[in-house]
């Protein structure tokens, strides 16, 4: 080497390298691609060829994005020369932000080196997503990082205690819209525009400056943390944010018993790696794996990620038709889903007969099955209008029998025009003589959507995970040992020793110091985290509401109350449940978007007639009209209005509508 070359290594050893590039990035200048707007939407793709030097360094791409609606399994993915950059994500709207802003994020993607060429060069948006508004694309001749000046944001959850929980991380920025987080990806995260899943240990996101809220959620059994925080350029951050335990539930499992994965329905967007921390983030105790027309294994995914401590997993399918869609549990993985074949089915079997359908699911091992989202994608669509289900009477004028187990009452798919509605059919339900357990289950499909919105709390004897006996679980559901819940948690009792799935017998209906009828004591515990706030607790018996009480809820402050409640001793057999109901919530990362918070007890029965067991209302009115038929040979319409009169009859409004309901047309003719 001789003695110039020295000199120059002398030079860069002093100056340092940096120093001389350092003038050749000051001069190049970003490249505008394109300041129009685009709107991409079923096959209108976007394509735009652009003038640009070879990029030796990390550039980054910039563009406006509106797009608001979560993918169902398609994508708008972004190239650059064939190179994919990355994929559109939908920033969902939250119902605290600005309504005055125009819904576009800036976005940044990462253009690597060497990707652009001399000369002509092609910006390609291909795929099949959801409507979206793209604008002002810009070529940054900068690292992403520096490009948007993105700073680090470490996050731990902790509890009060000091122990790392798993936990939703949602982060707003000061318009109230959740914002992007870059470089936060690991294998046990779940992340989307704004959504952080953790399982509490401490995880790192980059945000450009500026003004942001956090928060930490775990479901409706747990406190929240906010945060604001501000994002300053090199100037990274750490935040501990704590939660607490704050509604007990001791002596029930938090359920949800319908959850999906993309690669198991093949819609959604939550992988079975995502899936496993979104579970565990969400507080669920037992989770069952339910895509369509598939037997999804959480087991290996669940060692992989940690949470077998977290949660108890159950390989279900929610077996799919045109003609509605059933959940059903256990299945082995291994084997050919109900109705269909091993491994990958249609989206819709072609066998749409709900007793065939039912019957091959016991067949291959089912010991729950539930009725799926009922008023899905409407009333009139979905099943109860498909088989014109009268409200008043729960009678069908078409369909199959209802030989499942329950259907989900309390369901965030269920579209109804009130918070009553569906509380209201299953009543109708239980009246004509269905047991049908009321249960409460989200259909989560993504990220975004939590896990357990909507659960069911199952009575269980253990509280501890590794205990849980699945027979014990699968009981709960059939026998009505269990209450639905969405945000708040409420258990009912009967004379402080009869619960959910109960009979209390007759002689516990009677006050044996004066030989006559007792009335009933109702106490109703309702629980709700200090986010939630329940406002109305209402006691129904034989569909017919009988007590009412205002809940005294403190805003921020967590709800227990206990409630007690005087029944007069029903006529006939009866029934009895409780339903409360809470605000809607428009906390980030768990809002409900205009739905009310809510929980619905499972029924206690009540043997009034001594024959140690249950009547349904609609089975005392044909036993009413039996024995009034063997004193009449004919039922005129004289005798059918003085039976209609009678106090046996109008002691209780459903039996009367049954029996209403089972009178003949003509006088002549048999009841139903």
């Amino acid at each position: 080497m001789d003695l110039r070359h020295i000199r120059t290594v002398i030079l860069l050893t002093v100056c340092g390298i940096g120093n001389l590039i350092s003038p050749l990035e000051a001069s190049l200048k970003p490249i505008v691609i394109d300041a129009e707007s685009h709107e991409l939407k079923g096959k209108v793709t976007y394509s735009k060829s652009f003038s640009a030097p070879v990029n030796t360094t990390e550039y980054a791409l910039l563009f406006d994005q509106d797009l608001q609606k979560q993918s169902s399994g398609g994508y708008w993915n972004v190239h650059i020369n064939g190179k994919l950059l990355g994929r559109l994500e939908a920033h969902t709207p939250q119902l605290g932000a600005d309504k005055k802003h125009d819904g576009f994020h800036r976005i940044g993607l990462a253009v690597p080196a060497k990707i652009l060429k001399e000369g002509e060069n092609s910006l390609t948006i291909t795929g099949r997503g959801q409507p979206a508004v793209l604008r002002n694309f810009v070529l940054e001749p900068h690292p992403l990082k520096q490009a948007l000046q993105l700073e680090a944001v470490t996050v731990q959850v902790k509890t009060p205690e000091g122990q790392p929980v798993p936990a939703r991380i949602t982060v707003v920025n000061q318009r109230g819209q959740l914002a992007k987080l870059y470089h936060a990806r690991q294998p046990t995260t779940a992340v989307r525009p704004g959504i952080l899943y953790t399982l509490g240990t401490g995880d790192t996101f980059e945000l450009p400056p500026g003004k942001y809220t956090l928060y930490a959620t775990r479901g409706m059994e747990w406190g929240v943390a906010r945060q604001p925080i501000v994002v300053e350029n090199n100037q990274p951050q750490n935040q501990t944010l704590v939660i607490a335990h704050e509604v007990d539930t001791t002596g029930f499992l938090a359920c949800d018993s319908h959850i999906h994965t993309l690669p198991g329905s093949g819609h959604g967007n939550a992988t079975f790696e995502e899936r496993m921390i979104t579970i565990a983030g969400e507080g669920i105790e037992v989770a069952v794996a339910t895509d369509h027309n598939h037997i999804s294994d959480y087991t290996p995914y669940q060692k992989a990620a940690g949470t077998q401590t977290h949660f108890h997993s159950i390989s279900g399918d929610e077996v799919t038709t045109h003609n509605g869609h059933f959940t059903a549990f256990p299945f082995d993985p291994a084997q050919a889903v109900p109705g269909g074949v091993k491994g990958r089915n249609p989206l819709f079997l072609k066998n749409d007969n709900w007793d065939e359908l039912i019957a091959d699911m016991r067949k291959k091992g089912a010991e729950v099955i539930i009725l799926n989202h009922p008023y899905w994608p409407s009333i009139l669509k979905g099943p109860f209008g498909r088989f014109h289900f009268n409200r008043s009477t729960g009678k069908r004028s078409e369909g199959p029998a209802f030989n499942f187990n329950g259907y989900e009452v309390v369901q965030p798919a269920n579209e109804t025009p009130d918070f009553f509605y569906a509380l209201e059919d299953w009543m109708s339900l239980l009246n004509r003589g269905l047991k049908l357990t009321a249960v409460g289950a989200t259909d989560s499909h993504t990220v975004n959507d939590p896990v357990g919105q909507a659960r069911t709390y199952l009575q269980s004897q253990t509280d501890d995970i590794s205990q849980i006996d699945r027979q014990e679980v699968y009981r709960a559901f059939t026998e009505g040992r269990a209450t639905a819940a969405a945000g708040i948690f409420a258990n009912l009792k009967l004379d402080g020793q009869f619960g959910m799935g109960d009979l209390v017998p007759a002689e516990g209906l009677t006050d044996s110091s004066k030989n006559q009828p007792s009335k009933l004591t109702a106490t109703l515990r309702v629980a709700a985290p200090s986010w939630v706030r329940p406002r109305e607790a209402m006691i129904y018996v034989n569909g017919r509401q009988v007590a009412q009480k205002t809940i005294d809820s403190t805003l921020n402050q967590p709800t227990d109350q206990t409630l007690e409640f005087e029944i007069e001793q029903p006529a006939h057999d009866a029934y009895v449940v409780a339903f409360v109901l809470g605000d809607g919530i428009t906390l980030p990362g768990w809002t409900t978007y205009g739905k009310a918070t809510q929980a619905i007890t499972n029924p206690i029965f009540l043997d009034v007639d001594g024959d140690t067991k249950y009547s349904a209302p609609r089975v005392t009115a044909k036993r009413l009209l039996a024995a009034y038929r063997k004193q009449h040979e004919q039922l005129t319409p004289a005798l059918q209005k003085t039976l209609l009169e009678s106090a046996a009859v109008t002691a209780d409004p459903a039996v009367l509508l049954h029996v209403k309901a089972l009178l003949p047309v003509k006088v002549d003719q048999q009841p139903e």
